[in-house]
């Protein structure tokens, strides 16, 4: 039984709620999975090495001296902790996060010539990266979004209806903004950078807007009335613990989700309708990028910009006619994306048609991965 609830565990990280995982600790289960993207990171910086201090054939031996000073500081804590020289850590804590982060900066020190500027920028490179490796490894953010993908492609055609019967409506608004010369002008003047922060703005809003649902619907998936309603959502799954159920009596106990699994279970519900949000937008700007091949000429693009000449990124011929895709053509459908993204994130609260199609079916893949974690609970 020990070994089943070991590979469920490691189901548990695949499907993207690893703080399921009883005794979930950083040392052990989040650094041993980030450790390969740590070395890379390591590898990465060792080019840093390079710079005017040496020419030609010594910049080959400086990028020998970092990989020694690497390998050194590897072989030097693992001895500190007992282990053989060259073994992959299974346990990795202060000591090893401190080589991560020092031995490139004082690399940086001895074999170039940017001096302690140099130094505290790679220090707080590896910062941010040690940041980063932690959240996205500790929620199993990669596994979430693949989880994500999978549903919104298996939901593919109920998105596409689902679009087809709000697209009447979304058209009435955005189709003004399409064929508006003051659209094309903001965006014959946009900066790509700017562009770029409005976009994310509104983006990170429609986040927003799908995370308000999640608190107060965490409580009610986690909630169950028997052991044998446990068992029939487990055996939906393809946890290794459905092949030797435990005999369980009983009601099962109140979930008592701690803060970590709390936002574990929130961002799983919320990357998954994300994930859809998103290709909703990304058919609406492919509808716009194709309706404005074919109905915005350049003469008016030229018109609507104040343009003397247009610079087009593609210039075709179809069917006797010249389709031009230009920057401020791909600015309008990625804004009038971002706005529907913004305009389906609200539908996703209010309309009682997205829950039936869309939340309910991510809501229940996110309660049967809670059954399983009650069960596992129960059996250790």
């Amino acid at each position: 039984m020990r070994d089943v609830v070991g590979a469920t565990e490691w189901w548990f990280v695949r499907r993207g709620f690893p703080h399921a995982i009883p005794d979930y600790s950083a040392r052990e289960d989040v650094w041993t999975r980030a450790w390969p993207f740590l070395l890379f990171v390591l590898f990465v910086e060792l080019f840093v090495s390079f710079g005017d201090r040496f020419d030609g054939w010594a910049q080959a031996g400086v990028f020998v001296a970092g990989v020694g000073m690497l390998a050194g500081a590897f072989v030097g804590v693992n001895l500190l902790r007992g282990r053989r020289a060259f073994r992959l850590p299974d346990d990795i804590g202060v000591l090893e996060l401190g080589a991560f982060v020092l031995a490139p900066v004082v690399s940086s020190l001895v074999l170039t010539d940017r001096g302690w500027s140099g130094a505290l920028a790679v220090l707080a490179v590896n910062l941010a990266v040690l940041l980063v490796a932690y959240v996205t490894t500790s929620y199993g953010l990669f596994p979430a979004l693949r989880v994500g993908a999978v549903q919104a492609f298996r939901q593919l055609r109920t998105v596409t209806q689902l679009v087809a019967r709000s697209l009447p409506l979304l058209l009435l608004i955005t189709a003004f903004v399409f064929l508006n010369a003051e659209m094309w002008q903001v965006a014959h003047d946009f900066e790509p950078a700017f562009f770029a922060i409005c976009v994310g703005f509104m983006v990170l809003l429609a986040l927003g807007f799908l995370a308000l649902r999640v608190p107060r619907e965490v409580a009610g998936l986690a909630r169950f009335e028997s052991w044998d309603e446990c068992a029939e959502l487990a055996r939906a799954t393809d946890a290794p613990i459905v092949d030797e159920l435990p005999a369980l009596e009983g009601r099962p106990p109140p979930a008592d989700l701690g803060r970590v699994e709390l936002v574990n279970v929130g961002l799983l519900l919320t990357i998954s309708q994300a994930v859809q949000t998103l290709l909703v937008g990304l058919i609406a700007g492919t509808f716009y990028v194709g309706f404005g091949l074919l109905a915005v000429r350049r003469a008016t693009i030229e018109q609507w910009t104040t343009a003397t000449v247009v610079d087009p990124i593609a210039d075709v011929t179809f069917l006797g006619g010249e389709l031009v895709l230009t920057w401020e053509h791909l600015a309008v459908a990625g804004f009038i994306a971002t706005f529907s993204v913004l305009q389906f994130a609200v539908a996703s609260i209010t309309d009682s048609t997205y829950r039936d199609e869309f939340y309910d079916d991510i809501a229940g893949d996110v309660r049967r991965v809670l059954a399983v974690r009650a069960i596992v609970r129960a059996a250790g």
